[in-house]
Protein backbone atom coordinates (compact mmCIF):
# COMPACT_ATOMS: atom_id res chain seq x y z
CA UNK A 1 0.00 0.00 0.00
CA UNK A 2 0.82 3.60 -0.36
CA UNK A 3 2.99 4.76 2.54
CA UNK A 4 1.51 8.26 3.03
CA UNK A 5 -1.84 8.61 4.74
CA UNK A 6 -4.72 10.56 3.06
CA UNK A 7 -6.21 13.40 5.00
CA UNK A 8 -9.34 15.32 5.64
CA UNK A 9 -9.32 17.72 3.08
CA UNK A 10 -7.05 16.67 0.35
CA UNK A 11 -8.19 16.50 -3.48
CA UNK A 12 -8.19 12.95 -5.33
CA UNK A 13 -9.71 12.23 -8.24
CA UNK A 14 -11.35 8.35 -9.41
CA UNK A 15 -9.96 6.89 -12.57
CA UNK A 16 -10.96 3.63 -12.48
CA UNK A 17 -13.53 1.73 -14.68
CA UNK A 18 -16.77 1.20 -13.02
CA UNK A 19 -16.53 -1.97 -13.56
CA UNK A 20 -13.58 -2.05 -10.68
CA UNK A 21 -15.63 -0.15 -8.53
CA UNK A 22 -18.99 -2.03 -9.07
CA UNK A 23 -17.77 -4.76 -6.46
CA UNK A 24 -17.48 -1.66 -3.56
CA UNK A 25 -20.35 -0.12 -4.05
CA UNK A 26 -23.94 -0.89 -3.57
CA UNK A 27 -26.26 -0.32 -6.57
CA UNK A 28 -27.92 2.55 -5.35
CA UNK A 29 -24.62 4.25 -5.66
CA UNK A 30 -25.07 4.68 -9.70
CA UNK A 31 -26.39 7.70 -10.83
CA UNK A 32 -25.16 10.04 -13.95
CA UNK A 33 -22.82 11.61 -11.61
CA UNK A 34 -21.49 8.42 -10.86
CA UNK A 35 -19.89 8.02 -14.83
CA UNK A 36 -18.35 11.70 -14.12
CA UNK A 37 -16.77 10.45 -10.92
CA UNK A 38 -14.94 7.31 -12.41
CA UNK A 39 -14.03 8.96 -15.53
CA UNK A 40 -11.76 11.63 -13.36
CA UNK A 41 -14.07 14.40 -14.02
CA UNK A 42 -14.79 15.24 -10.45
CA UNK A 43 -12.26 15.86 -7.77
CA UNK A 44 -13.15 14.74 -4.33
CA UNK A 45 -12.59 15.99 -0.72
CA UNK A 46 -11.61 13.08 1.34
CA UNK A 47 -13.75 13.31 4.73
CA UNK A 48 -12.68 11.11 7.04
CA UNK A 49 -11.80 6.87 7.31
CA UNK A 50 -14.71 4.91 7.33
CA UNK A 51 -12.49 1.42 7.42
CA UNK A 52 -9.36 0.07 7.72
CA UNK A 53 -8.64 1.03 4.14
CA UNK A 54 -11.95 2.99 3.38
CA UNK A 55 -11.95 6.20 2.57
CA UNK A 56 -15.37 8.84 2.57
CA UNK A 57 -15.05 11.55 -0.01
CA UNK A 58 -17.13 13.82 -1.18
CA UNK A 59 -17.87 14.91 -5.13
CA UNK A 60 -19.77 18.21 -6.16
CA UNK A 61 -21.39 17.37 -9.65
CA UNK A 62 -20.73 19.73 -12.43
CA UNK A 63 -24.66 19.04 -13.42
CA UNK A 64 -27.71 20.14 -11.91
CA UNK A 65 -30.12 17.99 -10.38
CA UNK A 66 -33.63 17.89 -11.95
CA UNK A 67 -34.89 19.86 -9.22
CA UNK A 68 -32.05 22.36 -9.78
CA UNK A 69 -29.48 21.84 -7.34
CA UNK A 70 -26.05 20.18 -6.86
CA UNK A 71 -26.15 17.55 -4.20
CA UNK A 72 -22.72 16.48 -3.33
CA UNK A 73 -22.13 12.51 -3.85
CA UNK A 74 -20.40 10.52 -0.68
CA UNK A 75 -19.35 7.63 -1.05
CA UNK A 76 -16.51 5.09 0.46
CA UNK A 77 -13.78 3.86 -1.67
CA UNK A 78 -10.86 2.01 -1.37
CA UNK A 79 -7.79 3.85 -0.53
CA UNK A 80 -6.06 2.18 -3.25
CA UNK A 81 -8.24 3.92 -5.99
CA UNK A 82 -7.20 7.62 -4.89
CA UNK A 83 -4.95 9.16 -7.31
CA UNK A 84 -3.94 12.77 -6.38
CA UNK A 85 -5.55 15.66 -7.99
CA UNK A 86 -2.80 17.12 -10.86
CA UNK A 87 -2.34 20.08 -8.21
CA UNK A 88 -0.67 17.37 -5.68
CA UNK A 89 1.14 15.53 -7.94
CA UNK A 90 4.96 15.40 -8.01
CA UNK A 91 7.02 16.89 -11.18
CA UNK A 92 9.21 14.56 -13.31
CA UNK A 93 8.55 11.52 -15.01
CA UNK A 94 10.22 8.80 -16.82
CA UNK A 95 10.55 6.74 -19.75
CA UNK A 96 7.88 3.73 -19.57
CA UNK A 97 8.67 2.82 -22.75
CA UNK A 98 12.27 2.22 -21.77
CA UNK A 99 11.50 -0.60 -18.92
CA UNK A 100 11.66 -4.18 -19.86
CA UNK A 101 8.47 -5.91 -19.61
CA UNK A 102 9.04 -7.79 -16.44
CA UNK A 103 10.42 -4.79 -13.59
CA UNK A 104 9.00 -4.89 -10.42
CA UNK A 105 8.58 -1.72 -9.11
CA UNK A 106 9.05 -0.52 -5.38
CA UNK A 107 6.81 2.09 -3.81
CA UNK A 108 10.06 4.42 -2.93
CA UNK A 109 11.25 3.53 -6.48
CA UNK A 110 8.87 4.99 -8.18
CA UNK A 111 8.79 8.27 -6.33
CA UNK A 112 12.63 8.94 -7.03
CA UNK A 113 11.72 8.66 -10.60
CA UNK A 114 9.18 11.36 -10.45
CA UNK A 115 6.68 8.79 -11.99
CA UNK A 116 3.48 7.86 -10.17
CA UNK A 117 2.24 4.42 -11.15
CA UNK A 118 -1.33 3.62 -11.63
CA UNK A 119 -2.40 0.79 -13.09
CA UNK A 120 -4.05 0.65 -16.63
CA UNK A 121 -5.63 -2.34 -15.87
CA UNK A 122 -8.40 -1.69 -12.60
CA UNK A 123 -7.24 1.94 -12.13
CA UNK A 124 -5.60 1.43 -8.43
CA UNK A 125 -2.90 3.84 -7.66
CA UNK A 126 0.73 3.39 -5.72
CA UNK A 127 -0.10 -0.34 -4.80
CA UNK A 128 3.11 -2.72 -3.84
CA UNK A 129 4.17 -4.80 -6.14
CA UNK A 130 3.35 -3.25 -9.12
CA UNK A 131 4.72 -3.95 -11.77
CA UNK A 132 5.98 -2.22 -15.36
CA UNK A 133 5.12 -3.29 -18.43
CA UNK A 134 5.10 -2.25 -22.22
CA UNK A 135 2.00 0.43 -21.83
CA UNK A 136 2.14 1.50 -18.27
CA UNK A 137 1.91 0.06 -14.50
CA UNK A 138 -0.28 -3.10 -13.87
CA UNK A 139 -0.56 -4.37 -10.42
CA UNK A 140 -0.20 -7.93 -9.49
CA UNK A 141 -3.80 -9.35 -9.70
CA UNK A 142 -4.05 -7.23 -13.32
CA UNK A 143 -0.49 -8.74 -15.17
CA UNK A 144 -2.14 -11.07 -18.15
CA UNK A 145 -5.32 -8.92 -18.25
CA UNK A 146 -5.17 -6.22 -21.26
CA UNK A 147 -5.30 -2.55 -20.41
CA UNK A 148 -7.73 -0.18 -20.46
CA UNK A 149 -6.66 2.80 -23.13
CA UNK A 150 -8.43 5.26 -20.89
CA UNK A 151 -5.94 4.67 -18.51
CA UNK A 152 -2.85 4.26 -20.77
CA UNK A 153 -3.80 7.36 -21.77
CA UNK A 154 -4.21 8.83 -18.42
CA UNK A 155 -0.76 7.10 -17.41
CA UNK A 156 1.35 8.39 -20.01
CA UNK A 157 0.33 12.10 -19.08
CA UNK A 158 0.86 11.34 -15.74
CA UNK A 159 4.67 11.06 -16.31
Amino acid sequence: MRDTMVVPGETYRILAPSSSLHKYLTDSYWCSAMEEVCEGKLDGVVVRYTGQHLVLLQFRPNRLSPAGYRYPISISIPVEYLVPSPSKEPLGGCDVSSASDGHEVKGTDCRSNGFSPLCVVCGKYDVTGMVLRHHGYKCAECVGHKSAHKLRIEGSRRR
